[in-house]
């Protein structure tokens, strides 16, 4: 019946791809603008209306501020300034999916109501809700939203008749032109489940245009000539990113191309080879992401079942390569990576409802070093306390009595403290949400109250420890208490920045979001068992040339938590422990014990800098792109 036919519709940051399910159980894909990719930059006309694809494209060329390049980009930014007119982002997705659904239309003879959408990983209601009322606005009645990655790995599975076993997992990295993402499902009775996913920063197809676009102008710029600067309104600069786009696909399928560059320049070759080496730094980036996702999973390399690499990056020379690289597993491209996402939504929807389901938490992952962490951290916190007061000593001169004690251990005691309050914080709604029947609403709340109660707690608690050592001591001011609070201040603020931000982080983000805020466990103890032991041979009546070397070795494991605290990568870690511990060892004295002390804290201090830039970061997927643009709007 001709009731039968379903659109399947991927939206993606710089194209749009659409197939048909007929009645009949054929599938087309669609060309609405002569493609089966059709360009999803908007144009906004004069007086209302848009232009969409190509047409869009081509009259951005005399007016660049009435075109928006990445509809994406503009879910959850409030409303878009396109020339004269500020639009809705509802309005942009309703113009795209006006276009995709006038040539189903036409091609079926009558009005569709039903289409099935793919949404990225990461979102949630808000902006779930904004692209169903983009659908809506465009004439759709029956909307259905998929998850890319499980559509993408169904439409291989399907295709290919390789079938996930039950409790199997798949890794899939989607390169897009805005970001790639790296999701982790699980194969489960309902079908694919989501553990984790994660953004690789600097990996996106237009990362890679840029450094085409360097490449570029590197070989047409004579020698102590200025070259071309990077600006955002600079038309030169924008014809020469554009080049390096159009490059970037004619080289998927070619084994070299020339580029055509604006006058005066010549035409540069440019080859796969070429192209492979020049995308390097930003392949690069994938390692890391890859270990982010398979930790936030809870899983390693060696369990996954399947690898799977889509998107419109997925050709770029030596992206399969570096993902086999970061992953131990060749990856499995579908046979139509444009239409992959649309034409397997289409049978998840098809053959699975549960899936349709927005709010749906992925599952949380807990950890026996979850229920660990708060003991583990509070032993450590006491332990320091306890060496100020066992190394603690008075001497008499004439200016009276003078207190000799450890001041940065009250410091490390402190943070230590505020750790321990954070991860109770991070436990309970891990907990929670690591059950079957966990309400998304619930979760959020919850995480809200911990870290805001974690955040409260801290600093009463590293007050505390001030006022009972200045009490200790007999001390009449606030000196003691100050040493505790002002460095346990940042961590306890960054636990209410975080509470603050837990509002707006999407649902489905939530796994991995939570795992980014495990601080490392083994950091902290290595850290103390360093500051215990340098203040120890400080004190103890040992001979000095054991005392130098008690200090040497935990300066080196102090050197080691510093690197565990503030460096996420394993490979980078690694490399900075050793330099670190090698540095501290060849450095420390009785002189800069104290100094080696407090760059353990500052390390504690930056890693919550870094977990509330990375929540900012899932909250607000688009700030940084944002912030960017506005710096460069308002440059001269």
């Amino acid at each position: 019946m001709p009731a039968a036919a379903r659109l399947g519709v991927d939206i993606g940051s710089a194209n749009t791809k659409a197939v048909l399910a007929l009645a009949d159980g054929g599938r087309i894909p669609l060309m609405p603008d002569g493609s089966p990719r059709m360009r999803s930059g908007v144009f906004a006309l004069h007086g209302g209306g848009f232009l969409v694809g190509s047409s869009a494209r081509a009259a951005a060329v005399e007016q660049p501020d009435r075109y928006l390049e990445d509809p994406i980009s503009a879910l959850g930014a409030g409303p878009v300034q396109l020339g004269d007119r500020a639009i809705e982002a509802h309005d942009i997705f309703a113009a795209i999916l006006t276009a995709v659904h006038a040539e189903a239309n036409r091609i079926v003879g009558h009005a569709l109501s039903a289409v099935v959408l793919t949404v990225p990983p990461a979102w949630g209601r808000i902006r779930r809700d904004s692209l169903r009322q983009g659908a809506t606005a465009a004439g759709f009645t029956d909307i259905v939203f998929v998850s890319s990655p499980a559509a993408v790995t169904t439409y291989l599975t399907s295709t290919t008749g390789q079938q996930v076993p039950s409790g199997g997992y798949v890794l899939v990295c989607d390169s897009g032109a805005a970001a790639t993402t790296l999701t982790v499902l699980e194969q489960s009775d309902g079908g694919f489940q989501q553990l984790a996913t994660v953004v690789a920063t600097g990996a996106a197809g237009r990362d890679v245009d840029r450094l085409l676009a360097l490449h570029l102008l590197d070989a047409v710029t004579p020698p102590g000539a200025p070259q071309l600067e990077e600006d955002a309104n600079d038309p030169q600069w924008q014809s020469v990113l554009a080049a390096a786009e159009d490059a970037k696909v004619d080289l998927a399928e070619h084994d070299r191309t020339a580029v055509a560059l604006h006058d005066p320049h010549p035409p540069v070759v440019v080859d796969r080879v070429a192209l492979a080496k020049i995308a390097g730094p930003a392949l690069a980036a994938l390692d890391a992401a890859t270990s982010e996702v398979l930790s936030a999973a809870d899983i390693d390399r060696s369990h996954l079942f399947l690898v799977v690499l889509t998107g419109g990056g997925a050709a770029l020379p030596g992206m399969k390569q570096a993902v086999a690289a970061a992953t131990g597993h060749e990856p499995r491209l579908p046979g139509r990576t444009d239409i992959a996402a649309a034409n397997g939504a289409l049978t998840t929807a098809t053959a699975s409802t549960p899936l349709t389901t927005p709010l749906q938490l992925p599952r949380v992952k807990l950890r026996l070093t979850d229920f660990m962490r708060p003991a583990l951290f509070a032993a450590s916190s006491l332990a320091l306390l306890a060496f100020v007061l066992m190394t603690l000593f008075t001497t008499n001169n004439a200016s009276g009595l003078f207190v000799h004690l450890a001041e940065e251990l009250i410091s490390a005691a402190a943070v230590a403290a505020v750790l321990t309050t954070w991860s109770v914080a991070h436990l309970l709604p891990t907990l929670y949400l690591s059950t079957s029947n966990a309400n998304p609403s619930e979760g959020a709340a919850l995480i809200r109250a911990t870290f805001s109660g974690a955040g409260v707690l801290g600093i009463v608690v590293s007050a505390l420890f001030g006022l009972a050592i200045g009490a200790l001591v007999g001390a009449t001011t606030t000196e003691y208490a100050s040493h505790a609070i002002v460095p346990a201040l940042p961590v306890a603020a960054g636990a209410l920045l975080i509470a603050a931000l837990a509002r707006s982080v999407p649902a489905p983000t939530i796994p991995t979001w939570l795992a980014h805020l495990r601080h490392p466990l083994a950091a902290v103890l290595l850290g103390s068992l360093g500051m215990i032991g340098m203040r120890y041979a400080v004190h103890a009546q040992i001979s000095a040339g054991t005392s130098s070397v008690i200090i040497r070795l935990s300066a080196a494991i102090t050197g080691i938590a510093i690197a565990m605290t503030v460096v996420r990568s394993r490979r980078l870690q690694v490399l900075t422990a050793v330099i670190l511990a090698v540095g501290c060892f060849s450095v420390a004295s009785l002189g800069n014990v104290r100094a080696i002390t407090l760059a353990y804290v500052t390390g504690c201090v930056w890693w919550t800098a870094t977990r509330v830039g990375v929540s900012a970061r899932v909250a607000y997927p688009g700030l940084r792109e944002r912030v960017h643009h506005l710096l460069a709007t308002r440059s001269p």
